[in-house]
């Protein structure tokens, strides 16, 4: 009696094993298809298995340029002896390259503290001179480019004094941006200088 019993149990345990490994053959098959679907579909960009780098953000745009790239020229408007003078050695002072110091042609046209002209082009320069002085500064654009890109700083009547360097080095310091930001070339046009 015990024989016949392991007789047949001993079919009963090949078809349990081959059932076995057939299923474990299904879900390897089963597994490896899933596997290359997925592949194929991230391939043919059905969908996406590996998330996408997100863009870097924009640079901030630079609306100032540093002080030792802007080359100035100081004109006196007033009928006070050397204040251009005065007002030369203080943008030196803030690392401005003065290239020269005169006296303006036509004064009466100046009618606030400090008159900013500039070329085409050079709207970034004259913001950042502008902003060395407190109150209304005027920004005249001219309509013929300069090859020294220099910006005239007329000092008219109503003109009293610089902004302190410290507000006026915290005013053209650059804007941070974000680690690996793309950078973005700005659009020449106006720049509001505040106070204006």
């Amino acid at each position: 009696m015990g024989s016949s019993s392991s007789l047949a149990s001993g079919p009963d345990r090949r078809r349990h094993r081959r059932r076995r490994q057939a299923l474990t053959f299904a879900g390897l098959f089963g597994l490896v298809l899933l596997i290359a679907v997925g592949a194929l579909g991230n391939w043919l960009q059905w969908w996406t298995l590996v998330p996408a780098r997100a863009a870097p953000a924009p640079c901030p745009v630079q609306t100032v340029s540093a002080a030792r790239q802007t080359p100035v020229n100081v004109y006196n408007g007033t009928d006070r002896r050397g204040l251009a003078n005065a007002v030369a050695r203080e943008l030196q002072r803030r690392d401005f390259r003065v290239l020269a110091i005169g006296n303006e042609e036509n004064p009466a046209r100046i009618r606030t503290a400090v008159a900013v002209r500039f070329g085409p082009g050079d709207e970034i320069r004259a913001r950042t001179v502008a902003l060395q002085f407190p109150g209304r500064v005027t920004l005249t654009p001219g309509r013929r480019a300069r090859p020294d890109h220099s910006v005239d700083v007329v000092i008219g009547g109503l003109y009293q004094a610089m902004q302190s360097r410290t507000v006026a080095a915290a005013a053209i310091a650059p804007r941070p941006g974000p680690r690996n930001c793309r950078p973005v070339t700005p659009s020449p046009g106006a720049r509001p200088v505040p106070g204006t």
